[in-house]
């Protein structure tokens, strides 16, 4: 059995991004500076998808589910990130899920029953644009939840991602991190593209408002649900061609871990039914059989 040997790790990330020490954890510590010029993230984004590639036919080949949970700011670019991400991929066996406000009936059922329906089958992917996460951010700071409920969701949450490793499922979980300056330069720039100026929403400007109260929420989640078996990663994004191969690297790196990439090997008596099937057998044996060209002096 070969590991997983992609090449993505020639884009010269390291596993820098995960929350092995939740206890400490800051936001104040990531580190937004980090950027990539575009001659860079051009060749790096190309091994990278080649290795999502990879990566993707490895969990059909061998069977295996897999989970990727992206929270982050909002105009963070998890949008971009998942469409770098899903674009290489076999639409058959990804399934993207944007998560938004629950509807009447999930409001009546337990919070995280809408995500056990959502959960793939062995041999795919699925991609959660915001998440379980929800219960402890958004609904903690707008009130949607009491503070009893909420606080009761770290450890909920933290017994159900075992429950998925137990079950098989192999998860990791990316939060993109951008600065205040950052985020209005970009819902800025929303506002004035006709394309784009759907995308900023009155509940977009009222987080923003509360972003003290989100730093300390974000903050609270990292050390409550960052688990030696299912770290958050905390990715700086005010650079978007950063946060994108950084992102894709993780994914890789994290899903990739001890998976055998290479393909299945055909057993040899289906490869005998097969070519005689589809006339293989004939061919080679014509092949074979053609007297030589007197004339071919290679």
């Amino acid at each position: 059995m070969k590991d997983n040997k992609t090449n993505s790790s020639s884009s010269g990330y390291q596993d820098g991004f995960a929350v092995w020490q939740p206890n400490s954890f800051a936001l104040s510590s990531v580190p937004l500076d980090a950027q990539l010029d575009s001659n860079a993230y051009a060749d790096a984004i190309k091994t990278l998808q080649d290795g999502v590639r990879q990566l993707q036919l490895a969990f059909l080949y061998n069977r295996l589910k897999g989970v990727i949970v992206f929270e982050g700011w909002d105009a963070a670019g998890k949008g971009g990130v998942i469409r770098r991400l899903t674009s290489v991929m076999d639409p058959r066996a990804v399934r993207v899920w944007p998560i938004s406000a629950p509807d009447q009936r999930e409001r009546e059922e337990h919070y995280l029953q809408r995500f056990w329906r959502r959960l793939p089958p062995n041999g795919e992917l699925g991609v959660f644009d915001r998440s379980w996460y929800g219960r402890v951010l958004v609904e903690r700071v707008e009130a949607f939840a009491t503070s009893e409920e909420w606080g009761r969701a770290y450890g909920e949450i933290n017994a159900f991602e075992k429950s998925l490793a137990a079950d098989g499922f192999r998860l990791v979980k990316i939060f993109l991190h951008v600065s205040p300056e950052e985020q209005a330069e970009r819902f800025r720039a929303r506002l004035k593209d006709p394309l784009k100026r759907w995308k900023l929403t009155p509940e977009d400007l009222r987080n923003r408002g509360q972003r003290a109260a989100y730093e300390d929420a974000i903050e609270e989640m990292i050390r409550r649900t960052s688990a030696p078996d299912a770290p958050w990663h905390v990715i700086p994004a005010n650079d978007k061609k950063f946060a994108r191969a950084a992102a894709l690297d993780t994914i890789i790196k994290a899903l990739g871990a001890g998976v055998n990439f290479e393909p299945r090997e055909h057993t040899p008596e289906f490869l005998a039914e097969a070519h005689h099937a589809l006339g293989m057998d004939d061919a080679a044996s014509a092949s074979r059989d053609a007297p030589a060209d007197p004339d071919n002096k290679s």
